[in-house]
């Protein structure tokens, strides 16, 4: 008899920890250990011939994580996964994988600015070259990949301005070219987008964000073909990224009710961008679900619901902004995001601090541009206190 296919409420609670019919921890258990103990020296000759599951060192394997790696790969509907010890220990991890000195990636511009740093000032010092592409040169990718071309970045929603691309007709281009497409996910979940689905050989996250739920975690993950994810497992291995026991249990926790915590702030994103949209200190509103957003068609294709996150520009530019902020009694400024409680970020002076002004023009990122981690609360007071802060702005 075939077996119905489960849904994502049910695989993020179960996948990976099946209990019946044995005695069991309901939950699963924290090893933690650094080394394991082998049986005997066959074991040890069947570890080196790969022909053993025994664990041997946590820097390589690790039963928790192991949970933690099966659980987010079956969400995501891929073969494999490897969970580092956070989202830009993953992206070097599969840059290093898939590239060599003398390669080149090509990567939207419109990507978070850590990862823009690590393809710019990283990974060229590794001999790999990035090639940005702004957002309305994405038309024509294609021109931007030669022979050397190994990667290709794509990140939707984007970070701060929510701008969306359409993932299947990119990673078409991907196949044809015989790159490598990778896409975060980070933004939109495995709940509401999967890229794999979309012809993307793998997908990222930062786990730190919506998959750990509770900032109370930095963590990341690749999911994918098994042949990928074996190749960035064991860079990762050789390069010291694995992660904690004890923050896989949390991301296994956290996971347990991405899908409820999803939903309850996508409701409350669509009502917070319905106030800001129509509030006299407010110039524009970023948020995949308006119909005259970036992308808002690519949006309603692969997306499930339009997200967490809303960012806007602020009537009054810098002084209105920082005013703005600072008047804040319930969202918390916070460079993060993802959490339970509602967040806001300033981006110019934190995720994309540093980057020079042409390049922020690019990105459509200014002064006067806030960005919203929409969590949880009860979405009136949410608003109200978004009311009274722009009022004093």
């Amino acid at each position: 008899m075939k077996t119905r296919a489960r849904r994502d409420s049910t695989i993020s609670v179960h996948a990976g920890e099946e209990r019946h019919g044995r005695n069991a921890a309901l939950t699963t258990e924290i090893v933690q250990a650094s080394v394991f103990a082998l049986r005997d020296t066959d074991e040890l000759e069947r570890y080196a011939e790969g022909k053993s599951n025994a664990y041997l060192y946590s820097r390589y394997a690790n039963p928790t994580v192991h949970v933690a790696e099966r659980k987010l790969a079956v969400l995501e509907g891929g073969e494999d996964c490897v969970i580092t010890a956070s989202g830009m220990a993953a992206q070097m991890s599969t840059a290093l994988a898939v590239c060599q000195a003398g390669d080149e990636i090509v990567s939207m511009l419109d990507i978070y600015g850590g990862t823009l740093k690590l393809f710019r000032d990283v990974l060229s010092r590794c001999g790999i070259k990035t090639r940005f592409v702004p957002y309305h040169e994405l038309d024509h990718i294609d021109s931007y990949i030669n022979k050397r071309t190994r990667m290709m970045f794509l990140e939707t929603p984007t970070n701060p301005t929510l701008r969306c691309v359409d993932i299947e007709r990119l990673a078409r281009i991907g196949r044809k070219r015989r790159v490598f497409v990778i896409v975060d996910n980070t933004f939109a979940t495995p709940v509401l987008q999967k890229p794999l689905s979309l012809g993307a050989d793998a997908v990222c996250h930062s786990i730190t964000k919506y998959l750990g739920g509770h900032s109370d975690v930095t963590a990341g993950a690749v999911v994918g073909a098994k042949k990928w994810i074996d190749a960035i497992r064991h860079t990762t291995i050789y390069t010291g990224g694995c992660l904690d026991p004890n923050t896989a249990f949390l991301t296994i926790r956290g996971m347990k009710t991405l899908q409820v915590r999803v939903e309850r702030a996508c409701n409350n994103a669509f009502d917070i961008a319905e106030f800001l949209k129509g509030h006299s200190k407010v110039e524009t509103v970023y948020y995949p679900g308006l119909m005259e957003a970036e992308g808002h068609e690519a949006a309603v294709r692969q997306m499930r619901d339009f997200g967490m996150m809303v960012s806007f520009d602020i009537k009054g530019g810098r002084k209105a902004a920082r005013k703005f902020i600072d008047s804040l009694e319930l969202w918390y400024l916070a460079a993060s995001l993802g959490g339970v409680e509602s967040t806001v970020s300033y981006p110019v002076l934190a995720s994309h601090v540093g980057l020079d002004k042409k390049t922020l023009q690019l990105l459509g990122v200014s002064p006067a541009t806030v960005r919203l981690s929409v969590g949880i609360e009860d979405s009136a007071d949410l608003v109200a206190d978004l009311d009274q802060a722009l009022r004093r702005a």
